[in-house]
């Protein structure tokens, strides 16, 4: 391998919205045909294949300057390779590409190249950091105010922050006005509609079509599990709770699941393997699916927990596997009613409570409706609105 080295002052545009930037510098730059490889300050070793960074180019011709969309399309060129390479000493990396008959130059910037690096490191450094927790968690739960909330960017990135962190914020001071919750959640991005409407009210009815609306007690679940593609994250506004009873009831769901897993490995496999089927239906629809309880990425990482016994349909699985799944679906259940993992809070009208509803279940004491008034307005939103929030308040 064999590098060229050009010291300028120069600026590279990566045709991208965000701010890269890092702290880190580059120590050595190597490359061959195939291969650029990158050694960081920090010892890093970054290896870019010639087909990945030639299909990454920023420029014009690669690029649309408006729209910052791809217009470069690999499939139709011969396999690039890397001719030559110009270090600009503090900034990046210009690289000339022979495909064919064709010849192409690019460059890169160190920031970008270090952002959107895929070593194994880069990759598990990129995650998320999510913090699990049990009942002790009550006393570290976050609490932001609604006018810092509302009102500064630092008050949208604490909320932003912990919700992705932690799967569960509180909001406090919220004005108890019926549809408030809706501003809450549109200073973030658009509430995801759902058959219950925008957004719901959480009140005891004499007709309910979920038990929601009743004044009973509810088990930990998370909502619309009936659902292809369940609603990421949940809001609930406390307008009112006067009444006897009726406290809210959270657990982390992927905390219980790591213990299932290392517990009981056999419930946590079936329950990661084969679908449950969950149904919602009443007058006016009938929505359905079959998914996984414990749903696992591509590394065996736990992604979403799906549970929910009142919208648990009738079981359609081979005979053998029907037994073994009561016993895993028991298994899990009685981890999640165990009081250890319980956060136990009483909303009090104006605090508004969010929380993951891929990650987070949530449930409530039962009530007494005579004995005062208890109303909670919900909504939904994916986690698209949020990461789109977090990176556009990163540009700043």
């Amino acid at each position: 391998m064999s590098s060229n080295t050009v010291v300028t002052n120069q600026v590279f545009d990566m045709a991208d919205l965000a701010v890269y930037q890092t702290p880190h510098s580059v120590k050595t730059v190597n490359f061959n045909a195939k291969l650029l490889e990158v050694r960081w300050d920090d010892g890093r070793e970054s290896v870019f294949h010639a087909i990945w960074l030639r299909d990454n180019c920023a420029c014009s011709k690669c690029k649309h300057p408006k729209a910052l969309e791809r217009t470069y399309m690999f499939f139709d060129h011969a396999r690039p390779e890397i001719k030559a390479i110009q270090v600009v000493e503090g900034t990046g990396v210009v690289l000339d590409f022979i495909q064919g008959t064709e010849q192409h130059s690019s460059q890169f910037s160190w920031a970008w190249l270090r952002h959107h690096c895929y070593s194994q490191a880069a990759l598990a450094e990129q995650k998320p950091i999510k913090r699990l927790w049990d009942s002790q968690h009550q006393h570290n739960l976050v609490v932001v105010d609604f006018n810092d909330y509302f009102t500064t960017d630092n008050g949208v990135k604490a909320w932003m922050d912990a919700l992705l962190k932690d799967g569960i914020v509180l909001l406090r001071g919220v004005p108890t006005v019926s549809g408030k919750l809706i501003e809450v959640a549109n200073r973030i991005g658009p509430v995801r509609n759902s058959n219950f409407g925008e957004f719901y009210d959480v009140i005891s009815m004499p007709n309910p079509n979920a038990v929601a609306y009743t004044s009973l007690g509810l088990e930990l679940h998370t909502d619309l599990v009936n659902w292809g593609s369940p609603p990421d994250i949940q809001m609930l506004c406390c307008l009112a709770n006067s009444v006897v009873g009726g406290g809210s009831i959270f657990a982390d769901g992927f905390r219980v699941a790591q213990d299932l897993r290392q517990e009981d490995p056999e419930s946590f496999q079936l329950l990661s393997s084969y679908p449950l089927t969950y149904r919602f239906h009443d007058e006016s629809c009938d929505i359905a699916t079959d998914a996984l309880a414990l749903e696992l990425d591509p590394y065996g990482q736990l992604k979403r927990i799906r549970f929910n016994n009142w919208l648990r349909s009738s079981m359609q699985l081979p005979a053998e596997l029907i037994e073994p799944m009561y016993g895993a679906i028991a298994a899990l259940w009685k981890r999640l009613r165990d009081t250890k993992y319980h956060l136990t809070t009483r909303l009090a009208a104006g605090e508004l409570i969010t929380y993951d509803n891929s990650r987070v279940l949530h449930g409530r004491e039962s009530f007494d409706a005579n004995t005062g008034n208890r109303h909670l307005q919900g909504c939904y939103m994916n986690r698209e609105e949020i990461a789109s929030k977090r990176a556009v308040l990163a540009r700043v």
